[in-house]
């Protein structure tokens, strides 16, 4: 016999002289145990909770028979390994089967005492009330020690059920830190997770399924969202070019606008200057026109005045000399025109020609006026001529000044016209280098969103999710705890 039982008996007063009074009273008790049992199993039947741990009567027989036989160990006084094993298989079976803690207690003490209570009715045989009083005591402290051996047994039971649960539950939650979603933890059917935990494991499993469910739709929408923000930021830096290169587009349209109008501004006021010198030239024709008229009607006095006429023909080619200055000028201003003036240039090629044939007629006249007054019918005649000339000179530089006028007023709008195009092309410009910087700023963002769906993709692709069947896992069970017999 073990030091370890040797002072449990010790603790329970039940070595020495205390364990033959014990083999002395359990020979008394040991013929009443059928009959106790047999009204223990009777009350048991009876209550409704403890009917479904005894199903039909071989159950009821076979306890029965286990009990009597743990109590006739006990009884005996051998304490041998036989009894320590009972005490220790009856401790182990309660827990297993789910019987409650206190229907154990209250059962046992209901049992203990009927044996006691035999023993008192039928206290003569013992010989006196001290020898009775030894025997009840000894009973009842041999069964306080098998009541302490069984309750071990049950808690050591109980705390290796609780042992084996939480190995399952380290395991499926180190397998979660792991990040590995694809294992479940088994039932007592396919392992030795006790089967009283099942509803926490039932827990844990479903909190796992909802979880892999979870992770798995985002590992679905972060892959979509991976090749969405792919395309977006391909887009995006494809509008960004794209933008850049019309932003450049339209910074050089604008400049080359810009040219433009300053071209036409330029253009519109050369067409003012030259209707203006067109005006004065049709001023002077008109002058010519008058002076053509006076010589006319003073034909007849030519040749009492023929030195007036002299002079007169000298302020003819003076003025001829001048038309021919003035259409010079106008041919110049014509040909600064460009193509709007072409028109014009024709007219004052064809003015200077007149004002020179008109320079001629005035030398031949001047040259014949001494020895040609047998001639005056026919300088009237010529005079007559100049003066219808000079009313087609005159027509045509009205017909010129028209145009120009209008040449002048259709270049002015076309400055105006010019001048807002400048303006809104510079208005445009100004907001499409705008748009080309929240652009490059959305790029850049988008850059980032990328990155971090990526990121987001990579957490989400560590999770273990299995490929759609649910597995188990195998743990091993934990060591179970020796237990001093205390």
């Amino acid at each position: 016999m073990s030091q370890e039982i040797n002072d449990l008996l010790a603790k329970f007063k039940l070595d020495g002289g205390a364990r033959k009074d014990l083999i002395a009273a359990g020979k008394l008790a040991a013929p009443l145990l059928p009959e106790v049992l047999e009204h223990f199993y009777a009350a048991v039947t009876e209550v409704p909770e403890m009917v479904a741990f005894f199903e039909n009567p071989a159950m009821i027989a076979r306890a029965k028979a286990a009990q009597q036989k743990h109590w006739e160990n006990l009884l005996s006084g051998r304490f041998d390994a036989e009894y320590f094993a009972s005490a220790a298989k009856i401790g182990r079976i309660h827990p297993r089967i789910g019987l409650p803690f206190f229907f154990f207690l209250s059962g046992y003490a209901l049992a203990t005492s009927e044996v006691q209570r035999l023993l008192v009715q039928k206290h003569g045989r013992f010989g006196g009330q001290k020898a009775l009083a030894t025997k009840l005591s000894v009973l009842t402290r041999a069964f306080a020690m098998d009541t302490h051996l069984i309750l071990d047994a049950h808690f050591e039971a109980e705390q290796d059920e609780q042992n084996r649960a939480f190995a399952h539950l380290s395991e499926g939650i180190d397998r979660l830190a792991q990040r590995d979603l694809s294992t479940l933890i088994p039932d007592h059917n396919s392992s030795d997770f006790p089967e009283k935990f099942d509803a926490v494991r039932q827990s844990f499993n479903n909190a796992q399924l909802s979880l892999r469910k979870v992770v798995a739709g985002i590992q679905d929408s972060s892959d979509k969202l991976t090749g969405i923000a792919n395309e977006v930021s391909l887009a995006a830096d494809d509008l960004s070019h794209r933008t850049e290169t019309q932003a450049a587009t339209l910074e050089e349209t604008a400049a080359a606008v810009e040219e433009i109008t300053a071209s036409i501004r330029s253009a519109s006021e050369a067409t003012s200057a030259t209707s203006h010198t067109v005006s004065q030239a049709r001023d002077q024709a008109d002058e010519g026109s008058g002076v053509v008229q006076t010589a006319v009607q003073k034909m007849s006095e030519i040749e009492e005045y023929s030195q007036k006429i002299a002079e007169i023909i000298g302020v003819i080619d003076d003025i001829s000399f001048q038309t021919n200055l003035l259409a010079l000028n106008a041919g110049v201003e014509a040909a600064r025109a460009g193509e709007s003036g072409r028109g014009f240039a024709v007219v004052a090629s064809e003015v200077r020609a007149l004002a020179q044939r008109t320079a001629d007629s005035a030398q031949e006249i001047k040259g014949l006026i001494g020895v040609s007054t047998t001639h005056v019918d026919e300088g009237v005649q010529l005079v007559g001529s100049t003066g219808d000339v000079l009313a087609s000179i005159v027509k045509n530089i009205q017909q010129a000044s028209a145009l120009t006028e209008e040449v002048a007023q259709s270049a002015a709008q076309q400055a105006t016209g010019f001048e807002e195009i400048n303006i809104g092309v510079s208005q445009l410009d100004g907001v499409t280098q705008q748009n080309a910087a929240m652009v490059e700023q959305t790029t850049a963002a988008l850059h980032t969103m990328k990155k971090d769906v990526a990121t987001l993709a990579e957490l989400a692709q560590s999770f273990r999710v299995g490929g759609g069947q649910d597995t188990v896992a195998h743990v091993a069970s934990p060591a179970q705890p020796t237990r001093a017999a205390s």
